[in-house]
């Protein structure tokens, strides 16, 4: 199988990068550092975004079905819950309640401070946006002050798909009053594969 992955760095794409890394499968990446990667790009996401991973020549997007996808070719890692499972529901639960409850503020925030020009800026986003991320956060942090990791309390995808987030949260500085996450995100960032941003 040839894997490509389109992204590097602390964005979306370090999950896939560690999600591939913990799985021992082998991948090559492509830096968007020019016009013809762009380019390249453009042909595999509708909105021109990273990550993209190839595989054996057919795009995949969404850094969570990336990272999900490669979990289930590798059952043998025992990285993700088997299909069907109530600890399946869960992954699915807690990717989807990351995605929609908390990364869309974050993100949204850093689209009105650096995406969008001055004079296309909502003002008032990031406040709004911080409210509703640690609305969503202290669900999260009641069950991981009982728990060290999301599902069946051991590492798995589960936990690189949401703990970039939670680490986003953590870099734009609101996890001041979450012990649990901070905690949780120290687990994450002490393990020797973490692709996650440190700064």
């Amino acid at each position: 199988m040839e894997i490509i992955l389109y992204g590097t760095g602390s964005n979306r794409a370090a999950r896939c990068q560690w999600a591939l890394d913990e799985l021992g499968i082998a991948y090559s990446t492509v830096s968007i550092s020019g016009q013809k990667e762009l380019e390249a790009l453009k042909k595999l996401h509708p909105l021109c975004k990273i990550p993209v991973a190839i595989v054996d020549g057919k795009a995949i997007f969404e850094s969570s079905a990336i990272c999900t996808y490669f979990a289930d070719l590798k059952p043998e890692a025992n990285l993700i819950a088997e299909p069907g499972t109530l600890a399946r529901a869960h992954h699915d639960q807690w990717v989807s309640f990351c995605l929609t409850e908390m990364e869309a503020w974050l993100w949204n925030s850093v689209v009105n401070t650096v995406i969008l020009p001055r004079s296309s800026r909502i003002a008032d986003a990031p406040e709004q946006n911080a409210k509703m991320f640690k609305r969503s956060a202290s669900v999260l942090e009641e069950y991981l002050s009982r728990h060290d990791f999301l599902i069946e309390d051991k590492f798995s995808v589960t936990d690189i798909v949401v703990g970039w987030c939670v680490n986003f949260g953590r870099r734009q500085g609101h996890l001041d009053h979450y012990p649990a996450l901070t905690g949780y995100v120290d687990r994450l960032l002490d393990r020797p594969l973490c692709t996650l941003a440190r700064d």
